[in-house]
């Protein structure tokens, strides 16, 4: 009998309703402080969903009354992390969405157990591409709850902290840049609370802020004479090349400068558009100084 079977049956014994799914996941000695807390959190028992992610992960759903469909992970705390820590997470969706936050929840718990990390909290991980078909979210940003400490933090019986809840948000590539420059909090406020946030099917809640303009662009010594050609995107920076530099001219450190993107731009104007609305990974080509570039694939 699994852990979440043996929950429901002392709540039955309680005079407790008991939920309409079971489990046959067993837990380990001392793993029940999270599971407990994913069972009884806001008050509403939890349906497993789907097959375990990984074949140990529970993927479990919570429908809170006026609230969001909560799709949540139980066993991601099992996980092992370099610095320890241990992390439940968490996803809100709208009704007929639970796949794609499965999907999010696949792709945090693969990152967990690859690189044994757990998400930063309000520092997005950006892709380059959507990774829900037909949507425009790409992005995935760990926040805290609408809920407060009460369901972010686990602790044990005797109040001991033993780890959080994190709840990812799916965000399109403007929003995410726009959680990195002014934070989740300003997002929710700047585009009219949490809710708009649910949908993934939507468009883009705000528009891109675009790079600060303090933000470094590494260039070569070519560009005091030449256009750029190729403009890369990493996600904090540009890189920019004119196409002249030879690989010999590119090894050599005294060819290279750090610009701020103010003032690339002064300089290079056509290469604004490109800046506005970048992805993370993306390079885009010029052939001239029109503004028009080409996104070139890897």
């Amino acid at each position: 009998m699994g852990f979440f079977d043996r929950r429901r049956r002392n709540k039955t014994d309680q005079g407790a309703a008991p939920a309409a799914a079971e489990s046959s996941v067993e837990l380990a000695q001392g793993e029940g402080t999270f599971a407990g807390h994913v069972f009884d959190a806001l008050g509403v028992d939890p349906v497993v969903i789907g097959e375990p992610i990984g074949g140990s992960v529970l993927v479990v759903e919570k429908r809170v009354p006026n609230g969001p469909i909560l799709v949540m992970t139980s066993g991601a705390s099992r996980l092992p992390t370099e610095s320890g820590e241990q992390v439940e997470l968490a996803v809100e969706v709208v009704e007929g969405q639970q796949g794609a936050a499965r999907v999010a929840l696949s792709i945090v718990c693969d990152d967990i157990a690859r690189n044994r990390r757990v998400p930063p909290v309000d520092v997005p991980w950006r892709n380059d591409q959507p990774f829900l078909n037909g949507t425009r979210i790409s992005a995935i940003l760990a926040t805290p709850s609408r809920w407060g400490a009460a369901f972010d933090e686990v602790r044990s019986a005797d109040g001991t902290l033993r780890g959080h809840v994190r709840t990812l948000r799916l965000l399109t590539d403007a929003e995410a840049a726009t959680a990195t420059a002014i934070g989740w909090d300003a997002l929710v406020e700047k585009g009219g609370g949490v809710d708009a946030f649910l949908d993934v099917t939507r468009g883009d809640v705000v528009e891109s802020p675009g790079l600060p303009g303090n933000a470094p662009v590494f260039v070569t010594k070519f560009h005091a004479e030449h256009p750029p050609r190729w403009v890369t995107f990493t996600g904090d920076s540009l890189q920019s090349v004119t196409g002249l530099e030879s690989q010999e001219f590119m090894d050599d450190p005294a060819n290279h400068a750090i610009w701020s993107v103010d003032s690339f731009l002064a300089r290079f104007p056509q290469v604004a558009g490109f800046a506005g609305k970048a992805r993370p990974g993306q390079t885009a080509l010029f052939t001239d100084d029109s503004g028009a570039y080409t996104i070139e694939e890897d």
